[in-house]
Parts: C-alpha cells; structure tokens; sequence
C-alpha cells in the first residue's frame, strides 16, 4: 500500500467487503493501472472474522501500512420506524467495525513505527440531520474513535492518523439526499474526496473537512449549538431512503 511519507514505489492494495462482485471488478481495475491489488471477503462487523482475515492477510500479502476504514450502513429511517437490528447493524459496522480492524492492523504498524490509519468519516458527526439517526450517531461514534485515537499516538514515530469529514458525496448510499440549496452545497465527486483524502495522508493532516466551508458549521456549533442545529436543518434538508440501500463495503 501507498507510503504515508510519499515514497514513489507502489505498493499492494488489499480490498476488504462483503460483495465478491464488487470487490472482484474493482480488484481488476485497479491491477489495469498497474498496481498489484487483492481481494478478501469480510464483514468488518465481525470480529472473528475481521481478526481472522488480518491473519490471511498477513501471511498471503504482507503487512499492512495504511489502514482505510470506509464500511458505512444507512438506513434513512426516523428512531421509531427503525427497527433494532437496523439500528445495532449501523452501529456494529459504522463504529465498531473500526475497533476490530484497528486492533488488528495497528499493532504491526507500531513496531514498524510506520503507518497510518484512515477514516472516512461523514460531517454529520458532527452536524446532524433528520432521517439518518442511525448513521449520525454512529459517525459521531467513530469521529470520537479517531479522535481519541490520534491523540494517542502522538508519541509514537512514524504512525499517524486522518479522518476525512465530507459533506454529501455523490454516490449511491445517498440517493436519497435532498438538499435545499444545491447551488449552495453541490454533493461532492468520490475521485476528488478520493484524491483529497490521499494528500491529507501523505501531508499527515489529522482532519479534512471537505469542503472547506464544512468548517463554518463547527464553528457555529461551538459558540451557539442551538442556533447551529437550527441552521443545519434550514440549510442542509433532509435524508429519506427512496429504495433502501443496505450499505457499502
């Protein structure tokens, strides 16, 4: 996998999920850039598993430096339309499945004193809003994961951490974003919050917000968060599942 510090040698990327489809033809465009790309079936909400396929992993590939941890769930569904298996499977895979391939992966970098570990994050962590209860509170669990995390590892050389915080991004997990004022907030492309989130590492930057207007928003919660919510919800809209997407790997 690709250097945190930039190196300009390619590295091997490992693809984790639980859709061999999806992870086989994304496998076979990746190795069509000519970067050298395997696949492994994996539910990251499975600790046993998630602990077993490291295993594999470790022995098939080698070790892993940059930890990407990207699996998310939603549900688009109000507290009392959710029923409790949604709402622990969203928790389960948003927040927990970080613990289990963190614990995994993270020792082996410490040794090395090389490494980094990613999360793709979401702002609503931080600014939330109606009909995605369970992804907010589980993105707001992860964003204090990695916050906790990053701190504690100031002191040790060569591993660090980013958390990427995106505004609505262009893919199908949020078909069912409506926004108020898309001129004001267009939903952003996955290759630029891709690319961004690649500099961020190799720049070893802790936070990225995108887009950088996201920062205003966490100001506003900071000094008035009554009035922040308020704005949130006037500006931001809502999030209603028009054909229920179970998530992605």
């Amino acid at each position: 996998m690709p250097s945190p510090r930039g190196t300009s040698k390619k590295k091997p990327v490992i693809l984790w999920g639980r859709t061999e489809k999806c992870l086989k033809e994304t496998a076979e465009e990746i190795s069509l850039s000519g970067t050298e790309c395997h696949y492994f079936l994996c539910d990251v909400a499975n600790r046993e598993e998630v602990y077993k396929q490291a295993k594999v992993v470790r022995e098939k590939v080698g070790d892993v430096t940059i930890l990407v941890n990207n699996a998310a769930v939603v549900h688009g569904k109000s507290l009392m339309d959710s029923d409790d298996d949604s709402l622990l499977k969203s928790q389960h895979v948003n927040t927990l499945g970080q613990f289990w391939t963190t614990k995994a992966f993270l020792p082996r970098m410490l040794e090395l004193q090389h490494g980094h570990v990613v999360c793709i994050n979401s702002i609503l962590s931080q600014s939330p809003i109606p009909g995605a209860i369970d992804y907010c509170t589980s993105k707001a669990s992860s964003l204090a994961f990695m916050e906790s995390l990053t701190l504690g590892l100031l002191d040790c050389p060569g591993v660090g951490c980013t958390t990427v915080l995106p505004f609505h991004t262009n893919t199908e997990m949020f078909q069912g974003m409506r926004v108020r004022f898309p001129q004001l907030f267009p939903p952003l492309n996955p290759e630029v919050v891709a690319q961004r989130t690649v500099d961020a590492v190799r720049a070893d930057r802790a936070f990225l917000y995108l887009p950088w207007t996201m920062h205003a928003l966490v100001i506003l919660k900071s000094f008035m968060p009554q009035v922040a919510l308020e704005e949130i919800h006037k500006f931001s809209g809502t999030y209603t599942c028009m054909n229920t997407f179970k998530g992605r790997t």
